[in-house]
């Protein structure tokens, strides 16, 4: 099935990234803090594919990997 827009039509319409645009967290239950590389983050993060816009708080799968650890993070 081909992919379609509607998943950014959601996205537009959306309390939780309408929040993320302005900076602020979205209201979750419980708070999020977690450290990468030494780098302490205070925002969730969401796994999206290409057809998101680059937002720090998307992370996106690697298209076309050639290494083990990047077809097994894509695997994921």
């Amino acid at each position: 099935m081909p992919r379609s827009l509607n998943d950014i039509n959601v996205l537009d319409r959306s309390s939780i990234f309408a929040a993320l645009v302005e900076g602020r967290t979205a209201p979750v239950t419980a708070p999020v803090n977690y450290t990468i590389n030494r780098h302490e983050y205070t925002m969730g993060y969401y796994l999206v594919d290409e057809i998101y816009p680059n937002w720090p708080t998307f992370v996106k799968t690697i298209l076309r990997p050639l290494k083990v650890k990047r077809k097994y993070f894509a695997s994921k």
